[in-house]
Parts: C-alpha cells; sequence; structure tokens
C-alpha cells in the first residue's frame, strides 16, 4: 500500500521541479534530496511489503514511512494551492505577487516545513539499511492487466459467481421450510451454522429466492444483522421491508405495535444474517416481540452465524451446520474461476491448481478468491508462485480464536492482496473505514477513492472510468460480492465480505478507525482515514461532540472523515481530503482548502452559508447534497470551482435555480438536476459543452425562451448520459409567450444510448420525431409519462426491444398504449415488459390499436387506476394485478377472469355497480390472495363462483357497506388461511360450513357492529383480530373457540365488557388490549371485575404494559 502512496509524492514532487517552484521558493535542494530519498525507498518496497508480513520491525518502518508520505502530500498540495494563486493570466508569475507579503510568509513556512520533513525521510532512509532489502525483488503479479478484460465479454452487468456444491444443503433447507416447519403452529427458528467462508449466505440467499420458498410465504424479509444486534434497528428494518418506508418510529413500543400490524395473520420467512450476539436476554426479547407479531402458521425466523452459542441459544430446532465443500465440488468451483468456460485446461496447469485448491480447505470464498487470481496466468512459473508463497506459512495473530481451517482461508485471502498491483490495493484496504456488512455505494466509493488520490486518469481514460476498471478487477476476484442493480441494470451497491472486512482491518492497522457513538476511545495520532456511527446509544450529544472534535484535534493528517451517523462535527483538520457531514454549521470548510469530496446529507444550512463556505475551497472535485430542505438553489459562486466533476443532487425538490454560468465548469461530469431559469446565463447553452454522464434532470423547461436555445443543450451529443428526466411546470408558455413546447422537445434529443426516460407535464399535442423513433430509443429499459395533458396518441413503445417497465399517467385522451401496426405473425408488442402502470386515463380503451397482435409475453404486474372503460386482452403471465376506479366494472372483472389465467394476486377497489362476484372468477383457479375494497354495491358472492378459487389463501374484504353474504361457497376454499373483514355492516353471519376451513388460522374483524355469527364454528383458528368494532359486549360463544391461541381486541371503545367465557379458552396464550376504556378499568390486576376471566393467560397486555 506504501508503493503507491510513495509512487504518487513522486510524481507531484515532480510537478514542484518542472514549474521551477521549488527554486523559486528556495526549496531546491530540499527537494532534490527528498526525490533522491524517495526514489531509493521505492526500489525497495516491494521487498519490504513482502517482509513485513514476517517481520515487526519492517511493518514499523513501513508505518513511518506512510506517516511522513501523507505530511509530504498535504505540503506539496498547499504548493500547488498557492502555486494556482500566484500566476498571472499568461500563466507566468507575477513580479508583484513575489513581494505580497502573504507569499513571503508563506515561502518562510514553507522551507521551514521541507526542511523537516526531508530530515524526517532521511531517517527512515537511513534506516531501511538496516533490513538489507534488496532493490528490484518483486513477486510477479498474478494479475495481467493487459488481458485482464479478455476473459469474458464486458458489459454493466457482471453475474454473480457460480452456486457450486450446495445444491443438496439448500434442498434440505427447503424441505425443512416447506414440510417441517410448514406445519408448527408456534414461531420455528432454524439456525444455519460453519466458520467464516463457507458461503452461509450465498446459501441463504438460494433459499430465500427459491421459487417454492416466494410462494409458499406471504413475505420474506432479509435483515443483516451483524455484530451490531440492536432490537430497535432490527424492528426498523422488518417495518421498512414489508411497508416499504420508513415511518421513522421513536420508541422501541411504537416499532414493536408496527410490526404486529405488519406481520399480523402473514406466513413469513425472516432470514438474520450474520448474528453474532450471544446475550440471551437480547434475543428473549426479539423473539418475544416476533411471537407476539402473531404471524401465521409455518412462519420461520432462518439464522446464520459463526458461532455455535448462537445457534444453541436462538434455535427451536437442530442446527443445519454447513461443511467444506468436497474435493470434487472444490475442483468443480476451482476451474470455472480459473480458467472459465473455454480456456483449455493444461495437465501441467491442472496440477498444481488442484494442490493449491487443497490449501483452501474447502472455503468456497477462498478458492474463487485465488483462482480468479490465476484466471489470465498462463506460466508455469506463476502458478507455482502462488503455490510456494510464504504466506501459506504465516500464523494469524488472533490464531487462539482461529481454527485451523479458518487459519489457512485467512492466508489464502492475504495471498490473493498480495497479488493486487499497488494502486488496487490501497483501493481496497480504503474499504475498512466502512462498518461491517455495510451497502456501500459503489459511485459514492469511486469518488472517495478519486478524492483520496488512489486513482488518476491514464492518458484518454478518464478517472472514473479508471474507477469502474478498478471496481470490476477487485469485484471479480470477490474482493467485492452481493452486487445489486438499479432498473436498467447498472450496479448501484455491493458489499464486502466480512473476512475480506478483517482482512482490510488488519492491513490499515491505526491508519483506519471506525468510531462508534458512545464507545469514543483514544484516537491514534496517526489516524487517515475515520468514520462516525450512531450504535444508537442515547447520551448526551454534545459532550460526545466535544470529545470527538478534542479528539480529532489531535490526528497529525486526517485525510478522510465519513460521518454516516448523522451526528458528528466538521473536523477542523486541514489536511482533509473527503468529508460527509449532517451539520448545519460549516464556517469550518472555509479552512479545508485541501477538500475535493465533499458530502451534505440531511443539513439544515441556509444557501448563503453554503456559499460562503464551500467556494473558498479551490480543490474541490465533488459536491453531494442529499436531503437538504433549506437549501433553493446552489452557491451563487460555484462557477469559482473549476475542479469541480461531478454536482450530485438527491431529495431536494426545493431547488428553484441554478447559479448563472453552471457551463464555465469544463471539467464536469454529473450535474443531476438543471433548473432552466429565465436570468442571463441561467439557460439550457449552459449545457452545451459539458460532457455529462449518469442521470440528468431537467427541471423548468417552461422558461425556455425558444427551440434555438433548447438545441443548444446538445444533448444527442451527451454519449453517456443513462437517464433523462424532462419537466415542465405550470402550462408552458409563461407570460404569454408564443413559444413551441413541441419544437422545444423535437430540439431536446438524447443520445440513443439513453437506458431510462421521463417526462412531466409536457403541453404538447404530440410528441417529437425523436420519441417516435425506435432508433434513437432503441435501448430503453425504463419509460415514465406524466401529466402529458394534450397528447392523443403515445409514442411506438411496443416497438422497444428491451423495455421491462412504463408507467402513464394524467393523459386524458389517449385511447390505447400502442397505436402501431403489426406486420407478421413473428411480431409482438413489448416483448420485454414486466411492468406496466396505468393511472388516470379516463377514456382508454384498450392497451393495443391492432387487436389481432399478441403482446406482453413477459408481463407478470399489472397496475391500472381511475380509467372508465377498459377491454382486458389476453394476459396469460400477468400474476399481480391491482385495479381501483373502473367504471365499467363488471365488464372489466369478466376480462380478468377469461384472460389472466396465472393470476396470483388480485387487487380491486373503488368499484360501482358490480352485485355480485362475476361468474368469470371462478376460472381464476391460481388466485393465492384476493383483496376486495370499496365495492359499493356488491350484495353477495356466488357459491359456484367462489368455490373455483381452489388456491386462495388470503382473502380481504374491506368497505363493502351492503354485503350480506359470502355464501356456503367459501367452506370449499382448503387452502384459505387468513380471512379478513373490515366495514361490513351488513355482514353479520358468516356461512354455516365454516367448521371445513380446517387450514383457516387467522381471521381479523374490523370496524364492524358485532363478530360475525358462524366464526366459532372455525376448527383450527389460532388469531383473532378485533379493531374499532362498536359493539357493546362480545357473544358468549367467544368461549367455544378452543383452539384459539392470541386474541387482540383495540380500540372497540363502546366494549363494556368480556364475556365470562373467555375463560374456557385454555389454549389462549396472549391476549393484548389497546385503546379500550372500559375495559382497560375491569381487566386491572386482582381488582378488576373481568380478572377472574382472564388470570389463566400467560401474556397479558393492556395498552402496551404487561399486566402480569
Amino acid at each position: 500500500m506504501a508503493e503507491a502512496l510513495v509512487e504518487s509524492v513522486i510524481e507531484n514532487l515532480g510537478s514542484l521541479f518542472q514549474d521551477q517552484l521549488a527554486i523559486y521558493w528556495g526549496v531546491d535542494q530540499q527537494t532534490e534530496k527528498l526525490s533522491s530519498n524517495l526514489r531509493a525507498i521505492r526500489a525497495v518496497l516491494r521487498d519490504a511489503e513482502r517482509k513485513q508480513i514476517t517481520s515487526y520491525a519492517v511493518k514499523d518502518w513501513l508505518q513511518k514511512l506512510t506517516d511522513a508520505a501523507y505530511v509530504l502530500d498535504d505540503i506539496l498540495d498547499e504548493c500547488s494551492i498557492h502555486s494556482t494563486k500566484m500566476h498571472s493570466v499568461d500563466g507566468h508569475i507575477s513580479r508583484l505577487s513575489r513581494l505580497h507579503p502573504k507569499d513571503v510568509l508563506f515561502r518562510f513556512h514553507i522551507g521551514k516545513r521541507m526542511k523537516d520533513i526531508t530530515q524526517r525521510f532521511h531517517n527512515i532512509h537511513e534506516e531501511r539499511l538496516t533490513f538489507e532489502l534488496r532493490v528490484g525483488v518483486t513477486e510477479k503479479q498474478a494479475v495481467n492487466d493487459d488481458d485482464d478484460d479478455d476473459w469474458r465479454q464486458t458489459s454493466s452487468v457482471i453475474t454473480e459467481p457460480i452456486f457450486c456444491g450446495r445444491d443438496k444443503d439448500r434442498e434440505k433447507i427447503v424441505k425443512f421450510l416447506l414440510e417441517d416447519a410448514s406445519n408448527s403452529e408456534d414461531l420455528s427458528i432454524y439456525p444455519i451454522v460453519g466458520m467464516g467462508g463457507l458461503g452461509k449466505t450465498t446459501l441463504a440467499k438460494q433459499v430465500f429466492n427459491d421459487h417454492e420458498i416466494s410462494k409458499h410465504f406471504d413475505l420474506r424479509i432479509w435483515i443483516c444483522v451483524s455484530e451490531d444486534f440492536n432490537v430497535k434497528r432490527i424492528l426498523q428494518s422488518i417495518i421498512e421491508c414489508t411497508i416499504g418506508q420508513n415511518p421513522n418510529l421513536g420508541d422501541l413500543e411504537a416499532r414493536r405495535r408496527k410490526v404486529e400490524e405488519a406481520l399480523q395473520n402473514k406466513r413469513y420467512l425472516l432470514v438474520l444474517d450474520d448474528v453474532w450476539n450471544e446475550n440471551t436476554e437480547k434475543w428473549k426479547e426479539l423473539k418475544g416481540m416476533l411471537e407476539c407479531a402473531n404471524g401465521a402458521k409455518g412462519t420461520t425466523i432462518l439464522v446464520t452465524t459463526r458461532l455455535e452459542e448462537v445457534a444453541s441459544i436462538v434455535g427451536t430446532h437442530s442446527a443445519y451446520r454447513l461443511k467444506v465443500l468436497s474435493e470434487d465440488d472444490s475442483w468443480s468451483l476451482f476451474k470455472h474461476h480459473a480458467f472459465g468456460p473455454n480456456r483449455e485446461e493444461r495437465e501441467e496447469l491442472v496440477t498444481i491448481g488442484k494442490q493449491i485448491m487443497r490449501k483452501c480447505v474447502g472455503s468456497p470464498l477462498a478458492i474463487k478468491t485465488l483462482a480468479s487470481c490465476l484466471r489470465d496466468e498462463t506460466e508455469v512459473r506463476q502458478w507455482e508462485n502462488v503455490k510456494k508463497s510464504e504466506i501459506w506459512n504465516i500464523q494469524e495473530e488472533s490464531s487462539s480464536s482461529m481454527t485451523g481451517e479458518e487459519n489457512s482461508i485467512m492466508r489464502a485471502l492475504k495471498l490473493s492482496y498480495s497479488n493486487l498491483k499497488s494502486s488496487m490495493k490501497r483501493c481496497f484496504s480504503f474499504c475498512a473505514i466502512f462498518p461491517k456488512d455495510f451497502e456501500i455505494d459503489k459511485e459514492e466509493l469511486i469518488h472517495l477513492w478519486m478524492a483520496n488520490g488512489f486513482i488518476k486518469c491514464e492518458g484518454n481514460v478518464e478517472v472514473e472510468d479508471v474507477g469502474n476498471k478498478v471496481w470490476k478487477k477487485l469485484y471479480r476476484r470477490s474482493f467485492f460480492q452481493e452486487a445489486k442493480y438499479d432498473e436498467v441494470g447498472m450496479i448501484t451497491t455491493f458489499k464486502i465480505h466480512d473476512l475480506f472486512h478483517d482482512l482490510a482491518q488488519s492491513i490499515m492497522g491505526e491508519e483506519c478507525v471506525v468510531i462508534v457513538k458512545g464507545r469514543l476511545t483514544q484516537l491514534p495520532t496517526r489516524v487517515h482515514y475515520s468514520s462516525l456511527l450512531n450504535s444508537g446509544v442515547s447520551g448526551y450529544m454534545t459532550a460526545f461532540k466535544q470529545r470527538l472534535t478534542t479528539a480529532l484535534k489531535k490526528v497529525k493528517s486526517l485525510q478522510s472523515f465519513l460521518d454516516f451517523g448523522g451526528i458528528g462535527p466538521v473536523p477542523s483538520n486541514h489536511s482533509l481530503r473527503a468529508l460527509q457531514t449532517s451539520s448545519s454549521l460549516l464556517s469550518p470548510l472555509k479552512d479545508l482548502t485541501l477538500l475535493r469530496y465533499l458530502s451534505l446529507r440531511f443539513s439544515q444550512s441556509s444557501e448563503e452559508n453554503l456559499n460562503n463556505s464551500i467556494c473558498q475551497l479551490p480543490k474541490l472535485q465533488i459536491l453531494k447534497l442529499f436531503h437538504c430542505p433549506e437549501l433553493h438553489g446552489l452557491p451563487k459562486d460555484l462557477t469559482r470551482l473549476q475542479d469541480l466533476r461531478h454536482i450530485v443532487i438527491d431529495g431536494m425538490d426545493t431547488i428553484q435555480e441554478m447559479p448563472p454560468n453552471i457551463g464555465k465548469l469544463r471539467h464536469l461530469r454529473t450535474l443531476s438536476i438543471f433548473v432552466v431559469g429565465s436570468k442571463p446565463g441561467c439557460g439550457l447553452a449552459e449545457l452545451h459543452s459539458l460532457n455529462l454522464r449518469g442521470t440528468l434532470s431537467i427541471r423548468g423547461l417552461e422558461n425556455v425562451l425558444n427551440e434555438l436555445d433548447a438545441k443548444e443543450a446538445n444533448l444527442i451529443g451527451k454519449k453517456e448520459l443513462n437517464i433523462l428526466e424532462l419537466s415542465w411546470d405550470g402550462s408552458g408558455n409563461p407570460k404569454g409567450s408564443n413559444v413551441s413546447v413541441e419544437r422545444v422537445l423535437e430540439a431536446l434529443e438524447p443520445p440513443s444510448t439513453l437506458k431510462s426516460f421521463q417526462m412531466d407535464g409536457y403541453q404538447g399535442r404530440q410528441f417529437s420525431s425523436w420519441m417516435r423513433s425506435s432508433l434513437v430509443l432503441r435501448d430503453l429499459v425504463n419509460v415514465i409519462l406524466s401529466d402529458c395533458e394534450n397528447c392523443e396518441e403515445l409514442p411506438p413503445l411496443g416497438k422497444l426491444p428491451h423495455l421491462k417497465r412504463l408507467i402513464v399517467s394524467g393523459m386524458k385522451n389517449v385511447k390505447w398504449i400502442d397505436g402501431e401496426t403489426y406486420d407478421g405473425v413473428e411480431e409482438k408488442a413489448f416483448p420485454s415488459l414486466e411492468e406496466l402502470i396505468v393511472d388516470n386515463l379516463p377514456n382508454l380503451e384498450r392497451l393495443l390499436r391492432d387487436e389481432g397482435v399478441e403482446m406482453l409475453p413477459r408481463l407478470s404486474q399489472l397496475t391500472i387506476e381511475d380509467v372508465l372503460n377498459f377491454k382486458v386482452p389476453r394476459l396469460p403471465c400477468v400474476e399481480t394485478l391491482d385495479a381501483r376506479g373502473i367504471e365499467a366494472g363488471t365488464s372489466f372483472m369478466e376480462g380478468v377472469g377469461e384472460n389472466m389465467a396465472c393470476l396470483e394476486t388480485l387487487i380491486i377497489k373503488i368499484i360501482k355497480g358490480v352485485v355480485v362476484l362475476p361468474d368469470e372468477f371462478r376460472r381464476l383457479g391460481a388466485l393465492q390472495e384476493l383483496y376486495i375494497g370499496e365495492w359499493y354495491d356488491v350484495e353477495y358472492f356466488p357459491e359456484h363462483v367462489v368455490e373455483g378459487l381452489t388456491s386462495l389463501r388470503t382473502l380481504s374484504i374491506k368497505n363493502c357497506e351492503k354485503l350480506k353474504s359470502l355464501s356456503e361457497g367459501v367452506g370449499h376454499l382448503a387452502c384459505l388461511e387468513r380471512l379478513w373483514i373490515e366495514k361490513c355492516p351488513e355482514l353479520v353471519a358468516l356461512p354455516s360450513n365454516m367448521s371445513q376451513l380446517s387450514a383457516l388460522r387467522n381471521v381479523s374483524i374490523q370496524l364492524c357492529c358485532t363478530l360475525p355469527d358462524g366464526l366459532q364454528r372455525v376448527p383450527s383458528l389460532r388469531v383473532l383480530f378485533i379493531e374499532k368494532c362498536t359493539c357493546t359486549s362480545l357473544p358468549d360463544w367467544l368461549g367455544d373457540m378452543t383452539t384459539l391461541e392470541r386474541l387482540f381486541i383495540w380500540h372497540c371503545e363502546e366494549l363494556r365488557s368480556l364475556p365470562s367465557s373467555i375463560q374456557r379458552l385454555t389454549n389462549l396464550s396472549y391476549l393484548s388490549i389497546e385503546g379500550c376504556p372500559h375495559l382497560k378499568k375491569r381487566c386491572k390486576r386482582e381488582t378488576g371485575e373481568d380478572w377472574q376471566y382472564i388470570n389463566h393467560i400467560p401474556q397479558l397486555f393492556v395498552d402496551g404494559n404487561d399486566v402480569l
């Protein structure tokens, strides 16, 4: 790692000579001596890095070298800034500047500092002679960079490594979940235990995504727990996974109730990955809350852990112990990564490969990592170097807590690391700044590499592309894993296996420290990279900030500080290159003149404050603003920052204007938002020469003066744009101007490489010609068109071969989604579309004008809302339909029954004029979930229709105020597990054959006047939820429901008492009463009038308080 840093410093020293600044400042002798010493040190660095593995003295020497190199790098950076200030317009140093007091003072200080650092490097140079380090000793890199990308075709999508040797393990766990756990009334907890690197997480993911598993469970929730077993955080993650949003609930009780609401009556699979907690009480607390959440029969928690102790604490079943791969499976995995699909397996390489493979002791992680390093090596000597490396003989420092196999795995990972290029070593080891199991943003990491000088442009290859190349190499060698993709197929985030994280931490040592709030200890003075986490521990924030500020001031050369917790101050360390903060006090920023990267998140800072702070940072390359509500525009002096390359803005609808002349930022590559203004220097012409990439959202297009101004944006020339959004606000013709919005749109033609396109508020009658060209839009994957009120026809989107997602909304005149004609039987409309959302298209008649065309062969999700008269076509692959506000409800639902044979989830709401469930619904034999709401006129469900829904597991009926009967057909729903009835006042009785519903476990009755008679005949009911019912008493037959285990009575304000028969419910183990004032008094311990009926229940809660 020191090698790349020293190389960078030598390069910067050369610039000082080249510009004759060293002579001008009188430091030429020190600079020559520094260069001489550094070149001599560089010559032996590879031997030193090899020997530090076994020699602590060499390791200590390398640390001294690294610390000194950072200090010298700071000095050279300051020289660069001062040089820029001194130069006149013609590029030469002004004579007047030499006499300026600031320049005289700078020369004095720089001379003293250069003298000190020169002596420091002289001492380091002398000390290296004692180690007998050999010049030019190199161990051939196990990576041939020239041929690195030839192994497989490059693309934006990188597939995950193959799943090898675990098929039987997966089958056994799936069988347990589908059979053993499925029959359990209690919460099943199944641990998968094994040492690090065996593939526990990969195996759990295969199970989690198994087709049968996804069909079997109503909900699947994945939570990476890691070392911080925080019950509040786990509950919050469950809430976010189930309801798709963060409700920002503060206290534990509020989160517990929300989890109950989300999981109630659901059969769910919860995976808790990478659990380390051995605290029994913490586990009991979480388990108790999940048991109270009242999941359906078969609910299971899958836990992955390295520790047998954890498995014994959490498991309700014997742990599944994951073994190492067999030799045959190990070789299959090694061969796949080392040789690939087309490479010749030479006999001599196979022999050596098998010997290397055996050293990996059956660990998939070690095997694929080492094999990937050998992928492009063809010489026997290179394979022999890996086999004979002395790293195999090292005993890990933490060996007392590691098995022999774990030692072997870590040695294999170290060997893989040692075979990386020196620049890649810095990029990887920097990742120790992130917490374990952190979801790392790929673009963010590359920007941080840039800011810290780990990567630079290579010839004509821009620095961002170099960063992408480095990331790909590390991913291919398994240093990175678990990549996630956005809607256009681009990798957005990834993770690092915790063993690789351990490796990065061991390499960085004291150079990188993760600070956790509440656990601040003495910071080493040689820290260069640090991050701050919020542990959730309550305490005095002010005191913590003061201690942290004091500790950071003692750090000599802090390069990066990332506040992930949003709790820290802005450090005053002058050497900072990268800073992430949520602070609103930004005045310290103006002194951080070496800063390249600034990320403000959830800051309350004002626009003026930001302008005064950041516009004095001459080296700033990356500016990120996330969710800063007080900012209504970018700093007005932003164009002073000529090194800016990326301006990333997210969650900032408040941005109303841009600084003038932003086109002067000639190095700008990302500008995620541009607001067209009416002032000079704020028009689209500012975008003309900017070589933008990634995402561009153009707002305020109503302010465009004319089509020539729009053409000046030169969107067609921005070949690296992936996502484009165009937005008009208001009428689109402000102040009565005669600007043609159609011509403006025509002039905004994008490049043909676009992956995603969104357009809002367009007021023209016709779309542009380029929107009707399949050549221009051929690569589109995602299209959103909204509030284009005057358009009557959409572009021919059905001809786009790669389109996967389409949203069309707010277009009152559109009659069909695609009005094109299709020639021949081979051509299909929307061949790749998987999701279609249609909203507020009142006159939509059908999807295609040409009815005889085969369409949508891959469509799985369809949402239709506020459409008056829509004809449902044949859609054999649709699995989920969400329909709301359909005016011609009867014909629409008949079409659903006739044309969607594979439908599994059906949500139909806000329907008028439908009195009975249509006959065609009986054809929906694959339907598993049916949600009916706001059917204002429906009165009953015909028996012959209901009995056809043979696969139905969930039936939800809400706000059907005229519904009187579900019919005897309900008794034929043998698979029904959950029944939810809400606000159906006329439904006072259930069918007489409810006794046939042996699978029904969960029933919820809400906003009804009474419990419907017949409920007591359900033979195996386990959970009953009663909420906001207006009855004053519950029926005495409640005591006949003897299988009941959990009972919830919430917000029944008129309910006066509990029936005495409740004491007959001997299986009832949990009773929760919330918001029932009369019951609260009557259920008081010992003294309440109803206490005698409920004192046998083991768990009893009233308004969240444990009565027992």
